[in-house]
């Protein structure tokens, strides 16, 4: 949280408001002197912030049998944020899959909602999408314009300031208004955010899973989905976010006379390890009479998704099996070039394929081989763990980009 100083008081107002309603979202209940002292602000200041804020609602106090009084003898009572003062909403596409959420303040889902996008046609999904959507705010039992905010998250390249989807090379979708065009269809009239997916899924690692990624100054978020991004994020008091933007990993060159990749170089990460690129190199294997375990999960012809493939590779099949293994072994080359790079603290890893604890073992030996220095895992160590996502996971990765939004701007 960053705590302005200089002479726009306007400005060091609202810095220091956004600051302290972090401190309590963050790391509430927290007292006065708590965040007086993390923010190196007085305590007059913060006292006449936390009063505004408990008279809007934004926060409540939490009574605590036999906490310490002030020298007035009030009782000093910690603060935390109240769930209640706003809601949110979530909307993520991921491959061709859609999810939707409504959230109160913390995070807290209270109505979800997923489907299939049928076509890559954009102006399809925006349709099925904010259809959708506004029957999840009726469910949630909130009217579309009690809403605080949206967030809005996606694979490729997105201009967050204007809500403006620069590219995404696997969909050829350029130059589109998202945030107008999903006001636009909803009816929605506040403040709409969009960004990438992958910095959305590591943001709501950070702000509702803190007990994972806090004991480090930094965390990457590796996402393995239809592309590969690693974000990293910096967990300190002046500063939130990813400071690699998506971090676009999948476009890691590991063989330059390599596979064509959709980016249209050779060799890239993505043409090896993602979600699409397993299921195009297994769909072959079944054309021409292979991967046999497989095939029979696939009834009535059905196009395999990953849930498919780590069953066959259970189940035995061996050509399922030796392609997972392959990509996985791309992905801890990729993984330990991050770690050699950036040293990050924590490495988060949310990817399907590490539901099956084999894969997990394969892919923690695979890094850690490749390491610069075998003594990295004992003295300097990069601590990796698994995210166990299901598949509102991204949706409420966009409502925390939402929510982010809001802990910016305190009115």
């Amino acid at each position: 949280m960053q705590v302005l100083q200089g002479k726009n008081l306007l400005r060091i107002k609202e810095s220091n408001q956004s600051a302290i309603l972090r401190s309590i979202y963050y790391y509430g209940p927290i007292s006065r002197s708590e965040i007086a002292q993390r923010l190196e602000l007085t305590l007059p200041t913060i006292t006449t912030n936390i009063n505004k804020m408990l008279k809007e609602g934004l926060i409540k106090e939490t009574f605590i049998r036999g906490k310490l009084t002030n020298t007035s003898g009030r009782r000093a009572h910690p603060l935390q944020i109240n769930k209640e003062a706003c809601y949110f909403g979530g909307v993520e596409l991921k491959n061709t899959n859609w999810s939707v959420c409504i959230t109160d303040f913390s995070g807290k889902i209270l109505a979800s909602a997923e489907g299939v996008c049928k076509d890559r046609k954009y102006e399809d999904f925006i349709w099925q999408i904010g259809t959708d959507f506004v029957k999840c705010v009726s469910e949630s039992g909130k009217k579309l314009n009690d809403l605080c905010g949206i967030g809005i998250s996606l694979p490729g390249l997105v201009d967050r300031e204007n809500g403006i989807l620069k590219i995404n090379s696997r969909y050829q979708w350029v130059e589109r208004k998202v945030c107008q065009d999903f006001a636009q269809k909803t009816g929605y009239q506040g403040k709409i955010t969009l960004e990438n997916n992958a910095i959305a899924r590591g943001l709501s690692a950070q702000m509702f899973n803190w007990d994972e990624v806090e004991n480090g100054k930094s965390f990457a978020y590796l996402v393995v989905s239809a592309g590969i991004a690693c974000p990293l994020f910096l967990n300190t008091s002046s500063y939130r976010g990813s400071v690699v933007d998506a971090g676009e990993a999948g476009h890691m060159v590991l063989d330059p006379h390599g596979r064509l990749c959709v980016c249209g170089n050779y060799g890239c990460l993505e043409a090896y390890a993602s979600e699409y690129a397993i299921i195009n190199d297994c769909k072959k294997e079944m054309e021409q009479g292979r991967a046999v375990i497989l095939k029979k999960l696939c009834l009535d012809e059905k196009e395999p998704d990953i849930a498919d493939i780590v069953q066959a590779q259970e189940y035995g099949d061996k050509d399922v099996c030796r392609i997972v293994e392959e990509a996985i072994y791309m992905l801890g080359i990729a993984a330990t070039n991050i770690i050699n790079f950036a040293g990050p603290d924590i490495m988060l890893v949310d990817c399907q394929l590490f539901r099956n604890a084999a894969n997990r073992k394969l892919f923690m030996d695979q890094t850690q081989n490749n390491l610069h220095n075998p003594a990295h895992f004992k003295y300097f160590k990069t601590n990796i763990s698994f995210v166990d996502s299901d598949q509102f996971v991204g949706a409420l990765g966009a409502a925390a980009v939402a929510i982010d939004e809001k802990l910016q701007i305190v009115m």
